[in-house]
């Protein structure tokens, strides 16, 4: 039943402008890092550009990823089709969960997919300006890509959280405004965190980013059927 959910979902949704948004966007992020922030921030360190890319990268797909949620829930709301799905002989919460889900994956593949368009992008660029002098060792790179994997699924988490505030008046700005809050508050996080505190500690912050998102989604769903 919910994979059926899942792929009615996924017809209903109009793809072709959010797969164009998120191609230009890739480009915009990485044309930001290497146009702007690297050259003109000094950096000269891979941990600190990497650390740089996640932040860019984390807010802008989790704001994303509330546009998302906006055409998914409140314009159904809005445009009253969402009573045609209540109709159905499926409970409520199993219609949430499908959308929920396709949202979170969006979000963690876009993400992810951007870290390393960014990462490529940045590497190629490093080798003809040199903005970075240090070796980049295989042992580094395969650090961070685990680290890209486990943001990514903190993002997904994260995305999760501005449905609770998006129900309480059911617009797109309540979701998108509280979606950048969020981003914001989830990078201060990555802020402090280095490669050298170790994978458990990320591991740490994305169980608690994860339990966070399924709780304040949860709370949205029930907000939905007061």
């Amino acid at each position: 039943m919910l994979w059926k959910l899942i792929k009615l979902e996924l017809k209903k949704t109009k793809w072709r402008g959010l797969l164009l948004g998120a191609v230009i966007t890739n480009l915009l992020v990485a044309l930001w890092v290497i146009g702007s922030d690297v050259p003109n921030n000094e950096v000269r360190t891979y941990d600190r550009v990497f650390q740089s890319i996640m932040n860019y990268s984390g807010i802008t797909f989790i704001i994303f990823a509330s546009v998302l949620m906006s055409r998914m829930v409140i314009d159904e709301y809005r445009n009253k089709t969402i009573t045609l799905l209540f109709a159905y002989p499926v409970p409520r919460n199993m219609i949430f969960l499908a959308k929920l889900i396709i949202i979170a994956a969006w979000t963690f593949v876009t993400e992810l997919f951007n870290n390393i368009f960014v990462v490529i992008s940045l590497l190629i660029a490093n080798s003809y300006y040199h903005y970075m002098t240090e070796t980049l060792t295989h042992a580094r790179l395969i650090a961070e890509v685990i680290r890209m994997l486990i943001f990514a699924f903190t993002c997904a988490s994260v995305s999760l959280i501005p449905l609770y505030f998006g129900m309480f008046r059911k617009t797109m700005p309540a979701l998108i405004v509280s979606a950048f809050v969020l981003a914001n508050s989830s990078m201060v996080i990555v802020n402090n965190l280095s490669v050298e505190d170790g994978y458990g500690v990320f591991m740490l912050a994305a169980l608690v980013c994860f339990t966070i998102g399924v709780l304040m989604a949860y709370a949205g769903v029930r907000r939905s059927q007061l």
